[in-house]
C-alpha cells in the first residue's frame, strides 16, 4: 500500500487557504473573550439573565464553583475554548498536509463542543433563567461523575486524588438539589433537572442543526445524523471509510496491484466547512445571548468568504 509523499500545488494551496480561515476562527474567538471577559451588554438575553440569577447564589451556601450566570457563562466558555484548541490543531494538520485521517477526529470535537454550548442557552430567549441554569447543572453534574468514575479507574479508588474527585462530586449533587428542592435523586440519576435532559453527543448535535435549520441552515437532522455518524466511524476503528479512500493501481515494476490512499480537495473543504459552520453559527448564537458587538463577526465572515463563496447563504 503507498502513501504519497508530495502535494500536488493546488492542493496545497487550497490547503493553505483553510489553515487561514481555521486559525480565524480560533483568533476571533480570544479576541471576542479578551474585549468582553465574559461580561453580559447592559439588556441583553445575558444580562436579564444575570439579574435573575446572581453570582454568587444566595441560595447555595457552600458552592463548589462558580454558581448563578457566572456558572452558565463559564461552561459555555470552555466548550468554545475547547472548541478552538480543536480548531488549532486542524490548522495544524492542514499545515503538514496530513488530512486522510486526523482531521474527521478533530471536526467531530469541534461540533460536539459547539453542540453542548449552544444547548445550555437552548432554543427560546423567553424561557426562565431557571432553565438554563438547570441545563448547566447537568454538564457540570456529568462532568464530576466523569472525572470521579476514571479517577478510580486510575487509582481503584485510593488515594488524594480520588479522594478530592469523590467529594466534589457529591458536594455537586448535594447542592443541585439544595438548588432545586423539587428535584430528586432519582431524577438526577437519569439525567433530568426542572424538565430538561441532559442529551447524548449524537443527539445534542441533532438538536443544534435543528436550531440552525430552523434559522435557514441547510443541513436537517437526518442529514446532521449522518454527519455525526460517518464521523465517528472515522474516528473509531471502522473498515469501510479506509476502503473507500482505496485506489488501486498496477504497479508494473512489482508486477502487482498496489493501493494508493487518495483524498480530493473538495472532500477536504467539506469537511472543514462543517467544524467551520458548527463554531461560527455557535459564536455567532453565544456573541447574541451577550450582547456583544458583531464587527469581529463580520471580519470573519469576510475572511471565510474568500475561501468558501458560499458559506453565508
Amino acid at each position: 500500500m503507498a502513501y504519497w509523499q508530495t502535494v500536488p500545488s493546488g492542493f496545497r494551496n487550497r490547503l493553505d487557504e483553510l489553515v487561514q480561515v481555521v486559525s480565524a476562527c480560533r483568533d476571533v474567538f480570544h479576541e471576542i473573550a479578551d474585549t468582553y471577559k465574559w461580561i453580559p451588554a447592559a439588556n441583553s438575553p445575558a444580562a436579564l439573565d444575570a439579574a435573575a440569577l446572581p453570582s454568587p447564589d444566595p441560595q447555595i451556601t457552600d458552592p463548589t464553583g462558580e454558581t448563578g450566570h457566572r456558572l452558565i457563562a463559564e461552561a459555555i466558555q470552555i466548550f468554545l475554548l475547547s472548541a478552538s484548541g480543536h480548531l488549532g490543531g486542524l490548522a495544524g494538520l492542514y499545515q503538514s498536509a496530513e488530512v486522510l485521517f486526523s482531521p474527521p477526529l478533530l471536526i467531530r470535537a469541534v461540533i460536539e463542543n459547539c453542540a453542548h454550548a449552544v444547548w445550555i442557552l437552548g432554543d427560546d430567549p423567553n424561557e426562565p433563567a431557571e432553565k438554563r441554569l438547570a441545563r448547566v447543572y447537568l454538564e457540570e453534574l456529568k462532568s464530576a461523575e466523569e472525572a470521579r468514575k476514571n479517577t478510580g479507574r486510575l487509582q481503584n479508588k485510593t488515594g488524594p486524588t480520588y479522594e478530592r474527585v469523590d467529594n466534589a462530586y457529591k458536594k455537586l449533587k448535594k447542592e443541585i438539589l439544595s438548588r432545586f428542592p423539587q428535584a430528586t435523586k432519582q431524577e438526577l440519576g437519569d439525567w433530568t433537572l426542572e424538565g430538561e435532559k441532559l442529551p447524548s453527543l449524537e443527539i445534542a448535535v441533532k438538536w443544534m442543526y435543528s436550531l440552525t435549520e430552523a434559522a435557514g441552515g441547510t443541513i436537517n437532522q437526518d442529514a446532521a445524523s449522518g454527519v455525526y455518524g460517518l464521523l465517528s466511524n472515522l474516528t473509531h476503528p471502522t473498515l469501510y471509510p479506509v476502503r473507500e479512500q482505496r485506489r488501486w493501481v498496477y504497479d508494473v515494476a512489482n508486477d502487482q496491484a498496489t493501493a494508493d490512499l487518495y483524498v480530493d480537495v473538495e472532500s477536504v473543504v467539506k469537511d472543514a466547512r462543517a467544524a467551520i459552520a458548527a463554531f461560527y453559527n455557535s459564536l455567532t448564537y453565544v456573541i447574541s445571548y451577550f450582547g456583544w458587538s458583531t464587527q469581529a463577526m463580520a471580519a470573519l465572515e469576510e475572511k471565510i468568504e474568500v475561501v468558501i463563496p458560499d458559506f453565508i447563504r
